[in-house]
């Protein structure tokens, strides 16, 4: 596959390495500049768009599968199946073999004519994530950053090879203290270093993409919407999944969807928007293929327009509640991640 024609233009290489830096938002990225004086510097960056939702289940199932979520059927981070009544957290929260019950397609690691390795941390190992995305991979485990790098410049001295180089670091820091928090910038600076000296050892022949699965807003708990609040809402929900960003609200039978759908935009005084799944196919946010899942789709998607957080307390995690950094909706700052090229590319 290295070489063929692609959406990007990238030139024929003999080892391709993408670096995915779980909740480096393009914004994100150019408000803290001063943070990553190397990946700020690379002029041929480009923006690209995450996908919908903004959140990692949706992002690595499109680069794991190279077709977006409509296709891959990976379409939220947490979603309810009406045909066995159970909520389904896609990312982290089932056993190693269920993701796949909901993945459509193959991923690359099984299709690729290339050998593909993916360096990660160890407690991923068993993760249904990593069953469902990287099943054929090779896979390589280190604590650190700069471990995880070394493993990379290791690699890439034999040719044909696809290496998947995965940070998570920045994303749980973002969500426990904040986006502009100085743990973020931190880690954010370790991150900055270790692809500058990767970058420096590269062969003529190794192409190398810094990219990222969405972006990060902070969001203070007095923005905190709670869909428990709304009385017209009572006894009519099944489930509330989603991310905060972006609620996937799954209803009773029984209930009115547009008495409801009234009801939250009443209560929410245009901080939301609310759709129906076949509304977002008009817009273009997902694909007709998609609402053949009718047993996992939800009734409808309450999108943030505003900087607030969307709860039902009886569905969400304590944690969750706690969380700083946010992100799942349609924002710049969620959508737009960077695309930086270095080495051959």
């Amino acid at each position: 596959m290295l070489g063929q024609k692609n959406a990007f233009n990238l030139g024929k290489v003999d080892t391709a390495v993408v670096i995915m830096v779980d909740g480096l938002g393009a914004e994100n990225l150019a408000a803290n500049s001063s943070s990553a004086r190397f990946l700020s510097s690379i002029s041929q960056a480009d923006q690209v768009f995450s996908g919908f939702p903004s959140t990692t289940v949706v992002s690595l199932g499109s680069f794991a599968t190279g077709v977006d979520s409509s296709k891959h059927g990976l379409f939220g981070y947490r979603i309810f199946d009406r045909s066995t009544h159970e909520s389904i957290n896609l990312l982290s929260g089932v056993d190693k073999y269920s993701v796949l019950d909901y993945l459509l397609c193959e991923s690359i690691s099984e299709t690729s004519d290339v050998d593909v390795h993916a360096i990660t941390l160890a407690e991923y190992e068993s993760s249904g994530m990593t069953r469902a995305t990287m099943n054929k991979a090779e896979h390589h485990f280190a604590a650190t950053i700069t471990e995880r790098f070394e493993i990379a410049a290791a690699l890439c001295g034999q040719p044909n090879r696809l290496i998947y180089l995965y940070v998570p670091e920045l994303d749980q820091a973002a969500h426990r203290f904040g986006v502009n928090s100085n743990q973020w910038r931190e880690l954010l600076s370790e991150l900055d270093v270790a692809v500058a000296g990767f970058a420096q050892c590269l062969g003529e022949r190794v192409g190398v993409l810094v990219t990222a699965d969405h972006g990060i807003i902070d969001i203070s708990q007095d923005r905190h919407v709670y869909l428990d609040l709304i009385s017209e809402l009572e006894g009519k929900v099944l489930d509330v999944g989603g991310d905060p960003r972006v609620a996937y609200v799954y209803l009773q039978p029984n209930a009115n969807q547009q008495q409801i759908v009234t009801a939250i935009d009443d209560y929410c005084s245009g901080r939301v928007e609310t759709f129906r799944p076949d509304e977002l196919v008009e817009l273009g946010l997902w694909q007709a293929e998609l609402l053949e899942l009718s047993d996992l789709l939800p009734d409808l998607i309450v999108i943030a327009i505003a900087d607030v957080a969307i709860y039902h307390r009886n569905f969400a995690r304590t944690t969750s509640l706690k969380m700083v950094g946010q992100h799942g909706a349609l924002s710049d700052v969620e959508i737009k991640v960077p695309l930086i090229r270095l080495g051959a590319y």
